[in-house]
């Protein structure tokens, strides 16, 4: 039967090098991007178990190795799921930057704490030391003990906690993608689809963390190990290249979009001016859609003249050039007065250059008018193309049209 033990030190030490080493290039790549600074951190505190693992390995010190255990060990069950938690706090920077801060992470983890608290206070008062178990059907005898059983509770209470945090987290990423249709043209490297893939392989993590918990052998450790060097190169992987649509701050004082835009769009004025544009928001509706057509027309006409939609970093606010109001009020000129999302009129009207393109610069691969046009790569053009011509595809088009 194969030894997994000769293959732990090697796992450790992979581990450490990949938490430690993403946590670098993390650090140096967004020393201002709070989100990329989280992740390094996270990455720096997990690593840094690793890096005891490995020396206890060395040193031959089997306490700081955390090789073998025994079942439900108090040490392992409060440390593991602190940092099952602190997984969690990335994914809710992504989706609302700004707003995680020392006080609100307190008050996230001020459940775990309690419960923990709790646990150690009445040990404490019972006068006893945590039992310790050597194998399930040890830990099964004494669950009727609060010495025992309450351990179960604190792993029961922290999976139904990393349940509501990724709840959380998901319910906001329809208001991401509306914001991102609403404020650019191209979402390259935008798209949060991979949070959900983050969050499986938190639970995954949290599955080999319970398995070695319940069942401490080679074989477990060696699966959690493989289970967090996989999640971390894809959280880095993503961590490195992932660009937010919001700014920095933006949800620092709320959770909520429509009044962080608010504050947002306070925060550009004067103080003297912020009454009156408080005004304007609640009483300028009025005056606002008597004057649509207006700013619709006026859009439409520079569309024409400087063709801004070719450029492909192209964004709402760039239109403030030509009609200089806030956010909110361009967001509705397109939503209102064009009748979609800005990025859905940005890409209708790459789309109908590209179609000149297409009939009138037989010189140019298809792959260049895509670019030509602002798309942000040949298969994002390929694809909105499609879509809006019922399946055609542009060599097709330009076939068709040259018939």
């Amino acid at each position: 039967m194969f030894d997994y033990t000769t293959l732990l030190p090697t796992l450790q030490t992979m581990s450490m090098v990949i938490c430690l080493g993403g946590a670098a290039l993390l650090f140096l790549r967004g020393r201002n991007n709070r989100s990329r600074l989280l992740l390094s951190l996270i990455m720096v505190t997990w690593g840094l178990v690793y890096v005891a693992r490995v020396f206890g390995q060395l040193l031959e010190n089997h306490l700081l190795s955390f090789n073998r255990f025994y079942v439900m060990e108090p040490f392992v069950l409060i440390v593991g799921n602190l940092y099952l938690i602190f997984l969690l706090l990335y994914p809710v920077e992504i989706v609302r930057p700004g707003w995680l801060n020392l006080k609100r992470v307190g008050l996230i983890l001020l459940p775990y704490l309690v419960v923990t608290l709790v646990y150690v206070v009445f040990l404490h008062l019972l006068g006893q030391e945590p039992v310790k178990l050597q194998s399930f059907a040890h830990f099964w005898r004494h669950f009727g003990e609060f010495n025992v059983g309450y351990r179960f509770f604190m792993a029961l209470a922290v999976v139904f906690y990393l349940v509501i945090l990724l709840r959380l987290t998901w319910r906001y990423e329809h208001f991401y993608r509306q914001w991102c249709r609403n404020n650019y043209s191209n979402d390259n490297n935008m798209d949060i689809s991979w949070l959900r893939c983050y969050g499986v392989w938190v639970m995954l993590i949290g599955v080999g963390y319970f398995v070695v918990l319940f069942y401490s052998s080679p074989f477990s450790l060696m699966f959690h190990n493989l289970m967090v060097q996989a999640f971390f190169c894809f959280a880095l992987y993503k961590g490195l290249f992932h660009n937010n649509p919001y700014s920095e701050n933006f949800f620092q004082e709320t959770l909520d979009e429509e009044n962080a835009c608010q504050k947002a769009e306070q925060g550009k004025f004067p103080d003297e001016q912020r009454d009156a544009f408080q005004a304007d928001m609640q009483g300028g509706e009025n005056i606002f859609l008597k004057k649509l057509p207006d700013y619709q027309n006026e859009v439409a006409a520079w569309m024409v003249r400087k063709k801004p939609y070719l450029n492909p970093d192209f964004k709402l606010m760039d239109v403030s050039a030509v009609l200089p109001l806030n956010r909110t009020y361009i967001s509705r000129v397109f939503n209102e007065g064009f009748g979609g999302s800005f990025s859905d009129i940005v890409r209708d009207y790459r789309i109908r250059e590209a179609e000149w393109m297409l009939l009138n610069r037989k010189d140019i691969s298809v792959g260049q008018v895509g670019e030509l046009c602002g798309f942000s790569s040949p298969s994002v053009f390929h694809r909105a193309f499609v879509q809006s011509h019922d399946g055609l595809t542009p060599n097709r088009y330009r076939k068709q049209a040259g018939d």
